[in-house]
């Protein structure tokens, strides 16, 4: 058998041969045609891609103006008190305004040294007035001192320097926090301390205004301070897309949120400026959790962890709230507070280390607690002051557009915490004495209303809507309309007087029974409230005694529309049914409808409108409404000035002479009310200063058992005791002579009749006796006794 060869083995037995192709074994053209392939495609994927995120970046870009260029958020609407200023020449009341001191939080102290304390003698006032933004821009604390003389001051000092004029903080009345319990105190850049703005760049993001949204560089500076420290003392989110994950997103930490933030970032950036971004941060932030309610941005953060506004801030209370952003739940005060005060002194050697502070303050920082408020619970004033706030509710409504009330405005009023206090005191005293004392068991119930405004400038500073202080209910001064009965008078009278040729105060009117019938048939039939009759009396008695016959002769003598139109000149809005029975007061009112009516009275027939709002400033401190005070005479002085001395004689010798003994040896005007059945008791009285609207009642309009002189006056009268009162003077106006009357006939004379009597008078065209009448000299005879008819003399 022949042997095989190696070349005659089996292909089976052969091994399997690779085969290389190289490129010169391709076929010519094969690399250009795979690339012609592939760059197509990979330019229409890529072009595709740009064009998606074009359009994703178009949306968002519109998601990111919206929010921000329109409503960014629910701003609670912030209400201030009256701010009180001081000048040399101006009356003060040092007891006053101890009390306003003390009621806004300052403490007396021998010795005034910071923020917050006051000290106080007969002749001088030191205040240190706390850090406060006006308006146009944050106002650093300063050092206030008042010298006082006799009731006015002599001269007034800022910090050493004398001045014309100063000023003080006022009390913050309410914050309305809005329905997505996102509670917030909006504040402008131009507000919050240099310091406090240094100190949150340095640890947040210290390239803020270098970079354009999103900084490599931070992000690397903060990986290695972190790994220095060994802890996180630095984050690497600059501080627009901390913004953009507050404002737009949620916190999710994925990385189509991280892709999310960066464009955004990238937009607010190329839209808006460095300084707006910063200001939407301050007010942004979330700094922490009151119950159901989140704590954002700054302003609102002073507050909640130290009671204080962010312009009254120190150095280790900023590096608080600096720290707390990194968690608000891990460093909360309350709860931890050795891990808070860690973050906090770290910040501060921080501020040490870049010349933010000085080695003293340093010093004196760190070893401070961390000073919080005893309590978690803010302190909610609007529990305290809620009639009062509904006005102003009211009045914004009038003024502003809601969109307008939304946008962290601030509203400075003309309420006094002081005024309003002794108000709410009264009424709850007065009520509980008066129900102890009156036969009528169930007068529990009674209520009451009253009003205060100052009346040269129309300026509400206290209001209570009923006897349960701090009660947000029904609101009785605004809202509880009830007849006004003879609180209608002086309007009448004044509508008489204005017609002096043929009305004066001597004038006689006919008291005597007296009928009207209605074309339903029904006769109306008034009386006099004794039930008596006198034939006839001077103009002045009908109304300082109040007589129901003689106002309503002179009221349909002088004519129903006349009576009509006077009422809406002294400022009721509303139309009035013309009828015999509203020369009564059968016209329903709130006790603030009544404080206008008798504001025009008060002042002289000068109109001023009622109102509690004196300024609205937008969160940049723009001057979105300011009160404009009106100074038109609608009434003569000179029949404003009889009107004032009838009312007056009221409290001196009509139905409120009580006051002669409430008040005594002080000088008021003003004229009380009573209703059918005594089922409401009204007084209003004025001062040279102050109007004071008062209403008894009850709300069921069961029966009080009250008059005007003895219900409400006497809520009036401890009132004005405790606020106390600046008797009013009485200087004639030009064309008004005290002139004399005879009082039988009504007639002005110039000789010296049995029955003369002196009034003042408006002299323009009055007619004057020249010798007595027959009717005074019968009268004469008819007082003589049978001796002095006989013998005479």
């Amino acid at each position: 058998m022949a042997k095989k060869t190696p070349e005659t083995k089996s292909s089976i037995d052969k091994p399997t041969e690779k085969k290389v192709l190289n490129s010169s074994a391709l076929p010519r053209g094969y690399g250009l045609l795979k690339w012609k392939f592939w760059f197509p495609l990979t330019a229409k994927l890529l072009f595709i891609a740009v064009v998606i995120l074009a359009f994703y970046t178009l949306y968002l870009d519109a998601q990111v103006r919206n929010k921000f260029e329109g409503q960014r958020w629910q701003v609670p609407v912030q209400v201030y008190g009256k701010i009180e200023r001081f000048q040399a020449g101006d009356e003060i009341n040092m007891i006053q305004v101890g009390q306003t001191l003390h009621l806004s939080g300052y403490k007396k102290v021998r010795n005034v040294s910071r923020a917050g304390q006051y000290a106080l003698s007969k002749k001088r006032l030191i205040v240190y007035r706390r850090a406060f933004d006006f308006g146009s821009g944050i106002t650093d604390a300063e050092l206030i001192t008042l010298n006082v003389s006799n009731g006015l001051i002599n001269s007034v000092y800022r910090d050493n320097s004398a001045v014309e004029q100063v000023k003080l903080e006022p009390i913050l009345i309410d914050r309305i926090v809005p329905e997505n319990k996102e509670d917030r105190v909006l504040v402008s850049l131009q507000s919050v301390p240099e310091r406090l703005l240094d100190t949150l760049l340095l640890i947040e993001d210290r390239d803020f205004y270098f970079h354009a949204g999103v900084s490599p560089l931070g992000i690397a500076r903060a990986f290695w301070n972190n790994m220095r420290a060994g802890r996180t003392v630095q984050g690497g989110s600059t501080l627009t897309q901390q913004l953009v994950k507050n404002m737009y997103l949620t916190r999710d930490k994925t990385l189509w949120r991280k892709l999310n933030e960066a464009i955004m970032a990238l937009l607010l950036e190329y839209h808006y400026s460095k300084d707006q971004l910063l200001e939407a941060y301050i007010n942004e932030v979330y700094l922490g959790q009151h119950y159901a309610n989140g704590i954002y941005g700054f302003g609102l953060a002073a507050e909640f962890y130290f009671g204080k506004s962010i312009a009254q801030l120190n150095a280790e209370q900023m590096a608080t709230l600096i720290g707390v952003i990194k968690g608000p739940s891990y460093y909360d005060p309350w709860r931890y507070s050795e891990r808070t005060k860690k973050r906090r002194d770290l910040i501060l050697r921080l501020m040490f280390e870049h010349d933010y502070l000085t080695k003293p303050e340093f010093i004196l920082a760190v070893e401070a607690p961390l000073s919080v408020r005893k309590k978690r619970r803010l302190n909610k004033t609007k529990k305290k002051f809620p009639a009062y706030l509904q006005l102003v509710k009211r009045e914004l409504a009038q003024q502003l557009h809601p969109e307008d009330q939304a946008s962290g405005i601030r509203v400075f009023t003309n309420f006094s915490i002081y005024s309003q206090q002794l108000l709410e005191n009264t009424v709850s005293e007065q009520l509980s004495a008066l129900s102890k004392n009156d036969s009528q068991k169930d007068n529990k119930q009674l209520q009451a209303a009253m009003v205060v405004t100052e009346i040269k400038t129309g300026e509400i500073k206290a209001l209570v809507g009923g006897k349960e202080s701090g009660y947000a209910g029904f609101n009785r001064a605004l809202n509880a309309k009830r007849p006004i009965g003879s609180l209608i008078k002086p309007a009448i009278y004044l509508a008489a007087l204005e017609r002096y040729q043929q009305f004066q105060l001597a004038t006689l009117l006919e008291d005597k029974a007296i009928s009207f019938t209605a074309e339903s048939g029904e006769v109306w039939q008034p009386k006099n409230y004794d039930g008596k009759y006198r034939d006839q009396v001077p103009l002045i008695d009908g109304l300082v005694f109040s007589l129901n016959i003689p106002t309503v002769n002179l009221g349909m003598t002088l004519g129903l529309d006349n009576i009509a139109d006077a009422f809406h000149l002294l400022g009721y809005p509303e139309d009035i049914v013309l009828r015999p029975s509203m020369l009564l007061g059968s016209l329903n009112m709130s006790p603030y409808q009544v404080q206008q009516l008798y504001l025009t009275i008060a002042n002289q027939g000068h109109y001023v409108h009622g109102h509690v709002l004196d300024k609205v400033i937008s969160a940049h401190g723009e001057t979105l409404w300011q009160y404009g005070l009106e100074d038109v005479a609608y009434f003569s002085k000179q029949a404003s000035y009889l009107l004032d001395h009838a009312l007056s004689q009221v409290t001196k010798i009509g139905t409120a002479r009580s006051l002669t003994w409430r008040l005594k040896g002080k000088s008021l005007a003003g004229k009380t009310g009573t209703t059918n059945d005594q089922r409401d008791s009204w007084f209003v009285g004025y001062d040279a200063k102050h109007l004071v609207t008062t209403w008894v009642g009850r709300d069921d309009n069961k029966p009080t058992n009250f008059t005007g002189s003895s219900g409400a006056l006497v809520l009036f009268a401890e009132y004005m005791k405790q606020q106390g009162v600046n008797s009013k003077t009485f200087d004639m106006p030009e064309g008004v002579e005290m002139t004399l009357f005879e009082q039988a006939t009504g007639d002005a004379t110039t000789v010296d009749c049995p029955s003369n009597i002196s009034y003042p008078a408006i002299i323009d065209g009055l007619v004057y006796r020249y010798s007595c009448s027959e009717v005074s000299k019968a009268k004469n005879e008819k007082k003589k006794s049978w001796f002095e008819r006989l013998f005479g003399k």
